[in-house]
C-alpha cells in the first residue's frame, strides 16, 4: 500500500516540477536547503557558554516545528488525503501507514532531515560517540514528530479552509512570512547578541520544555553520561509520536466537517441601505462591501494589509528605533492596494453577470473604488494616527499624512485599472480555499501595483521634501493638499480609463477567466506583457526591479528619514556606516541607482506592451 501511494505522490511531483508551480518548488527547495545549512552552522557557533548554543539550537528547531504546523495554512492540504480513499476497501491502519510513508516524499521532509542533523553536529561538538548515536535516533524521532503534527494540522486547516477563521490564519501567516523575508537581517543581529549575552533563565527553561527541544536535551545529557535525562526526553518523543499516530489514524475516517455558512444581511439592513444609497453604483458598492466581509479571499486582504504594516513598523524597535511607526497608515494603504490588485480576477466567471447589462461598466468600477476606500480609508488613517501618537517624531507627520492620503487616492484609482489590464485568472469563488498557494499567482501584478502606487505618491512626498530642504513648514504641510489633489485625480481619471477598458475588453477578460492561465499562455491571446516577455528580458526585468527595491527604499529613503529625524540606527543601512561627510552622497547614489533600476524595468515593460499592441 505504501509503495502505491509513494508512486502516486511521485507522479504528482513530476507534474508540479513541469507545471506552473515549478518555480515555487525549486525556489522553495533552494531556500529551504540554505536555511538547513544555516541551522547546522549554529552547532559551530562560538559562544561564551555551551548552554547558549544549546538554547539557540532548541529555538531554531522550535521554529522548524512551527513551520511544519503552520505550513498547511499557507500551502493547502496534502495532495494525498484520507477522504480520497474512503470508497476503497482499504483498512484504516494500512491507509495511515501508506499516507505516512508518502508524506516523506517531497521537498520539505528531506530538507527538514538535513536541518535536524544539527543534532548530530552538536553531538560531534560535544565529543562523545554515544551522543552521536543518541542524536541519530533523535533526528528520526524529530522528523516523524513534525510530519505527524503537520498531517493533523492539515486536517484542522482543511476544516477551516473556506471559513473566515481559516482565511484570517492564512493571512496572518502570509504577513509574517513577508515581514520575515524583508527583515531577515534582524536574525543575524539577534544571534550575535545572544551569542555574547545568552538567554535569560526563564526563557531558557521555557524553550527547553517544548517537545521540539527534547532531542537536544537528550544529546546534551548523554555527553555527561546522565542516562536518566537521556532516556526521558527520547521516551517522551516516542510517546508523543505514538499519540499523534493514533490521533491521525482516527482522523482518516469519513470527513464530518460542517459546511461553512455565511449569514446574509437582514431585510431591514438592506432596506436601510436602499434608502441611503440608490442607483447602479450604490448596488455595486453594497455588493462589494458584503463580498469583502463574506469572501475568505477578501478576508485575507483585510487581515494581511494591517498585519504586515504593524509587524513591519515594529521590527525597527529591535534597534530601539520608532521612526517607522508614523508610517503605519501609509504602509497599510500601499499593501491594501497590492493585495487587492486582482479584484476582478477574484470574481471568477461571475464577471458575465455584469457584462450582460449594457453600460454597467462605469457603475461597476466606481462602486468597487468606493467600497475599497470605505474599508481601507478609515483603517489607514486610524493606524496613521495611532502610529504618530505612539511613535512620536512630530517632524515626520507631514511625510506620513501626505503619503497616506496620496496612496489611498492612488490605490483606489489604480485598483480597477491594474485588475483589468493585468487580470490573472483563478478558481471561481465557490472553489477557492484560504491557502495562498491554492490561489492565482499574482506576483507580477502585485509588483506592478506597488510601483505605480508609489508613483502616485511621488508629488506629495516631493512637496514635503522640498519644504524640508527650504525649511518652509507651510510648504511641508502643503504636501497633504498635493496628496489629496493627486488622489482625487487618480480616482477620477484612472477610474474612467478602467471602465472604458472594461467596456472594450469585457468579453476577452471573460474568455481568459474561463480558459485559465496555462491555456492563455500557450495560445498567446490576451497574454500579459510579463508572460509574452522573452526569458532573458524577464530575468533582466526582475533583476533591475529587485535592485531598485533594495537601493531605493531600505538603502536610500529609510536612511534619509532617519537622518532627517535625527535618530539613526545603522542596522544594515550602508550610508549610515560611512563617515559623516559621505553619508549624504551615498544616500543620493542609492537613490539614483534605485530610480535608474526602476526606470530600466519600466522601459522594458513599456517596450513589451507596445510590442503586444502592435
Amino acid at each position: 500500500m505504501a509503495g502505491a501511494l509513494i508512486h502516486m505522490k511521485l507522479a504528482v511531483m513530476r507534474r508540479d516540477i513541469s507545471g506552473a508551480r515549478s518555480s515555487w518548488v525549486f525556489g522553495g527547495g533552494v531556500i529551504g536547503l540554505a536555511l538547513a545549512v544555516g541551522t547546522i552552522a549554529l552547532a559551530t557557533l562560538k559562544a561564551t557558554q555551551q548552554s547558549t548554543v544549546m538554547d539557540l539550537i532548541a529555538v531554531v528547531l522550535g521554529v522548524w516545528t512551527l513551520g511544519w504546523m503552520l505550513g498547511p495554512a499557507y500551502s493547502g492540504q496534502p495532495v494525498l488525503r484520507g477522504e480520497q480513499f474512503q470508497l476503497q476497501p482499504i483498512p484504516r491502519h494500512r491507509l495511515a501507514l501508506g499516507l505516512f510513508g508518502a508524506a516523506f516524499v517531497g521537498v520539505t521532509a528531506p530538507v527538514s532531515l538535513v536541518a535536524f542533523t544539527v543534532l548530530v553536529a552538536f553531538a560531534i561538538r560535544l565529543g562523545s560517540g554515544v551522543s552521536v548515536a543518541v542524536a541519530v535516533l533523535a533526528v528520526v524521532l524529530q522528523l516523524a514528530f513534525v510530519v505527524l503534527l503537520s498531517r493533523l494540522t492539515a486536517h484542522l486547516f482543511g476544516a477551516l479552509s473556506r471559513s473566515r477563521i481559516g482565511a484570517a490564519v492564512s493571512a496572518s501567516l502570509s504577513a509574517a512570512m513577508l515581514v520575515a523575508s524583508s527583515s531577515c537581517w534582524i536574525v543575524f543581529v539577534a544571534i550575535h547578541s545572544l551569542a555574547a549575552a545568552g538567554f535569560s533563565h526563564g526563557i531558557s527553561i521555557t524553550v527547553r520544555s517544548l517537545p521540539s527541544s527534547w532531542g537536544v536535551l537528550a544529546v546534551e545529557a548523554s555527553s555527561r553520561s546522565d542516562w536518566p535525562m537521556t532516556v526521558v526526553p527520547l521516551s517522551g518523543l516516542v510517546l508523543l509520536v505514538l499519540l499523534l499516530w493514533v490521533a491521525w489514524n482516527r482522523s482518516l475516517g469519513p470527513a464530518r466537517w460542517a459546511r461553512p455558512t455565511v449569514r446574509g444581511s437582514t431585510a431591514e439592513r438592506a432596506m436601510v441601505g436602499g434608502r441611503m444609497l440608490s442607483g447602479a453604483t450604490a448596488a455595486v458598492f453594497i455588493k462589494e462591501l458584503r463580498t469583502w466581509w463574506r469572501g475568505p479571499q477578501r478576508t485575507q486582504s483585510l487581515v494581511v494589509s494591517p498585519a504586515f504594516a504593524v509587524m513591519t513598523c515594529l521590527v525597527p524597535l529591535a534597534s530601539h528605533s520608532t521612526v517607522f511607526l508614523p508610517f503605519l497608515g501609509a504602509v497599510t494603504a500601499l499593501m491594501s492596494a497590492v493585495t487587492a490588485a486582482n479584484l476582478f480576477g477574484q470574481d471568477g466567471t461571475a464577471m458575465w453577470l455584469g457584462l450582460l447589462i449594457p453600460g454597467s461598466e462605469r457603475a461597476d468600477v466606481r462602486g468597487r473604488q468606493l467600497a475599497w476606500l470605505a474599508i481601507y480609508g478609515p483603517m489607514s488613517l486610524a493606524l496613521a494616527a495611532l502610529g504618530m501618537a505612539v511613535g512620536g517624531h512630530p517632524e515626520l507627520r507631514p511625510w506620513a499624512l501626505a503619503s497616506t492620503i496620496a496612496l489611498l487616492g492612488g490605490g483606489a484609482g489604480l485598483l480597477p485599472l491594474v485588475a483589468i489590464d493585468q487580470l490573472v485568472p483563478g478558481p471561481d469563488p465557490r472553489e477557492i480555499k484560504s491557502a495562498p498557494l491554492n490561489h492565482s499567482d499574482v506576483t507580477g501584478q502585485a509588483f506592478v501595483m506597488m510601483v505605480m502606487a508609489l508613483g502616485t505618491a511621488t508629488p506629495a512626498v516631493g512637496t514635503v521634501l522640498l519644504g524640508q530642504q527650504l525649511h518652509n513648514p507651510t510648504l511641508r504641510w502643503a504636501g497633504l493638499a498635493v496628496g489629496a489633489i493627486t488622489g482625487v485625480l487618480s480616482l477620477t481619471l484612472l477610474g474612467r480609463a478602467a471602465h472604458r477598458s472594461l467596456a472594450t475588453r469585457g468579453p476577452e477578460l471573460l474568455y481568459l477567466m474561463r480558459t485559465g492561465k496555462e491555456q492563455r499562455t500557450r495560445s498567446g491571446e490576451g497574454a500579459s506583457f510579463l508572460q509574452a516577455m522573452p526569458k532573458h528580458r524577464q530575468r533582466l526585468f526582475w533583476s533591475t526591479f529587485s535592485v531598485g527595491c533594495v537601493a531605493l527604499f531600505p538603502q536610500a529613503l529609510v536612511p534619509l528619514l532617519m537622518k532627517l529625524s535625527g535618530k539613526a540606527a545603522r542596522v544594515w543601512f550602508l550610508a549610515l556606516y560611512m563617515p559623516g561627510p559621505w553619508q549624504w552622497p551615498v544616500i543620493a547614489l542609492m537613490f539614483v541607482l534605485g530610480v535608474a533600476s526602476f526606470g530600466l524595468a519600466a522601459r522594458l515593460c513599456v517596450a513589451e506592451i507596445r510590442s503586444l499592441r502592435s
